[in-house]
């Protein structure tokens, strides 16, 4: 459904978009505009345009993209008699009364200024790109509280033959992606993206870092036992050092179950990882090969993946266990390591925390599988089991980042490590200018 409802968009984009096929200068704009905005706030908006150089108005709307009830207003221009194949795009946000630009982007194009569009929907300012033929793409903002944030992200392209379709949300952290051919979907997965930073470093308003797994569409098995996010639900966090993956899942839990013995029925945490690099016929990591009209899925893997299995204990005389198992033939090395796989839990009035370090020795990595400039994901899952009756044993909810089946790697969410240099998202703070020069002014 929500590819759905932003192919929908894109149409609309192209619509809104096409204000003339050689674009309109700010008077015709101004028109537009006027029943919408006092004429003092549209000579504000003129005023922002570039000094000293003809443009054409391509495509604009009006709506709101800051969620708090008032109009905002985005266009995208073409300055002429420059050789550089792009619009730049405007944001301009009611703050305190005023439209204020509070963002700008240079967007390229591939032939006409008309492959770039803009439309706000559902309190989210949308930018359409065209990158080539068949291949566009459209990423969402919304300006909260001085940031402008990126949202989410759709692409529509083709990969060998096939239509492909991909979904980022860089705020609820939901992924979804699909291959079809001729109209008819070959292969679809949905899952969470756990984004993974180096352990210490401070994440910035609008970045999520945390990932919150809650809703019916995580409760994977035993549905007629949830209840809502206050039965069963987990908030995960993971980082990294130089040597050990570190996992955080604070579980919320209206009945914790601790069991009365090794095989009594309890609550207990699984985390799933598949480290398999992606084949060299194909760049997903949950597909083997994709060629014409075929297209193969890593539907069985016979080697790279992981299990951690955490008992949780009973939070004070007996401990919190972690059983590891694996599809690979471990060296000696690795089995060393696996002796510094750590667990530790506690208690909590909502529910319990699981803490859990991982060396990446263990996961046949010598050190952390983090690139300089780009960010690198292998498949994770995180499964919670919930049970409410001690007595009954099948009565289990099983609420997880994805839908995973154990030994299906295509089935797996995935864990995305972000070197030092970059984000999962994008946020810009309006205000971080003046900051600065408010700071070197007083000698910092």
């Amino acid at each position: 459904m929500r590819l759905l409802l932003l192919a929908g968009v894109v149409l609309a984009v192209a619509s809104a978009s096409a204000v003339a096929q050689s674009g309109v200068p700010f008077s015709e704009l101004r028109a537009r505009l006027a029943p919408y905005f006092a004429d003092e706030l549209i000579d504000d908006l003129q005023e922002a345009m570039p000094k000293g150089s003809e443009y054409r108005i391509w495509g604009w709307d009006a709506g709101d993209f800051t969620g708090d009830g008032n109009l905002d207003v985005a266009f995208s221009i073409n300055v002429l008699g420059t050789r550089r194949k792009e619009c730049v795009v405007y944001l301009f946000a009611d703050v305190d009364g005023f439209l204020e630009n509070v963002a700008t982007y240079r967007v390229p194009y591939v032939s006409l200024p008309l492959e770039v569009g803009v439309v706000i929907k559902n309190t989210i300012c949308y930018v359409a790109q065209k990158r080539k033929e068949e291949d566009w793409i459209m990423t969402g903002y919304r300006y909260v509280g001085g940031s402008v944030v990126m949202v989410d992200r759709f692409v529509s392209n083709t990969v060998q033959g096939f239509a492909h379709e991909s979904y980022r949300n860089y705020q609820t952290l939901e992924t979804s992606d699909r291959y079809l051919l001729q109209a008819k979907p070959s292969f679809q997965t949905s899952f969470i993206t756990i984004p993974c930073y180096e352990r210490g470093r401070q994440v910035f308003a609008g970045i999520v870092s945390e990932a919150t797994v809650g809703t019916i569409d995580h409760v994977r098995r035993g549905t007629f036992w949830w209840s809502g996010a206050g039965d069963a639900s987990f908030r995960a966090r993971l980082v990294y050092d130089e040597q050990y993956l570190y996992v955080r899942v604070a579980v919320q839990d209206s009945h914790v179950v601790t069991g009365w013995c090794d095989t009594c029925p309890s609550d207990r945490l699984e985390l799933w990882l598949d480290v398999a690099p992606p084949g060299t016929e194909s760049s997903s990591r949950y597909l083997s090969k994709v060629t014409g009209r075929t297209l193969n899925v890593r539907s069985e893997a016979d080697s790279g993946l992981y299990a951690f299995a955490v008992k949780i204990g009973d939070f004070q005389d007996i401990r919190p266990t972690v059983k590891v198992r694996t599809t690979d033939e471990l060296t000696p090395e690795q089995d060393e390591t696996a002796s510094q796989v750590r667990v530790v839990t506690s208690q909590r009035s909502d529910g319990y925390i699981v803490k859990l370090r991982i060396p990446f020795a263990l996961l046949g990595y010598n050190r952390p599988p983090v690139r300089d400039e780009q960010l690198s994901e292998i498949g994770c899952t995180i499964a919670l089991y919930d049970v409410d009756n001690d007595f009954r044993a099948d009565e289990v909810t099983m609420v997880a980042s994805s839908a995973i089946e154990p030994l299906n790697p295509s089935t797996y969410g995935s864990l995305c490590f972000v070197p030092a240099a970059m984000w999962y998202g994008q946020t810009t703070n309006i205000f971080a200018d003046d900051v600065l020069t408010s700071l070197r002014e007083l000698g910092f």
